[in-house]
């Protein structure tokens, strides 16, 4: 409730309610460009690209429950825009492994869901963020097909088929 209040304040101008509001989401944030961008440059300035845009557009927000879809929304625009210039590969591994310890708040966390990126790593970039998106930062699939303007019926679909391709994976690496 006080982070939709904050929401509130900050579309009316209040700059620190903004912050609290940033402070709040940035790990999920983090973990949603990291899922589409592999180096740590680029998820850096997706954030501060997304941060910014948000702080400037915050005003046009109509629906305060909707923020984290919205900015969501924005930061996954954000990561496509670097990526299509960068024309980088996503998700390596071994470029995590280097950079982790630049964000030392999110290392415990990120730490605990290595396993879980370094499973998914075969899989392309739709696919990743529908995963990371529905299990580590437990969006619903109501809030997944609003954000990225999928059918959520499409959406239980590609999710379950990313499913049975990670089982079919690890079942291949543990023969």
């Amino acid at each position: 409730m006080e982070v939709l209040l904050d929401i509130q304040k900050a579309t009316k101008g209040d700059k620190q309610a903004f912050c609290r509001v940033i402070e709040n989401i940035e790990r999920k944030l983090y973990i949603i460009a990291r899922s589409r961008l592999s180096n740590v440059e680029d998820i850096k300035d997706a954030l501060q690209d997304t941060i910014m845009y948000a702080y400037i557009n915050i005003k046009q927000l109509k629906e305060i429950e909707k923020f984290n879809a919205w900015i969501t929304k924005i930061l996954i625009n954000s990561c496509n825009k670097i990526y299509k210039q960068n024309k980088k590969n996503i998700f390596s591994y071994n470029e995590f492994e280097e950079n982790k310890f630049k964000y030392e708040n999110d290392f415990i966390e990120l730490e605990n869901n290595l396993s879980f990126f370094n499973i998914i790593d075969f899989l392309d970039i739709q696919e990743k963020t529908l995963i990371t998106m529905y299990y580590l930062e437990e969006y619903t699939t109501k809030e997944i097909s609003e954000i990225l303007d999928i059918n959520e019926s499409t959406l239980r679909s590609k999710l379950s088929s990313i499913r049975n391709k990670i089982k079919i994976h690890l079942e291949k690496e543990n023969k």
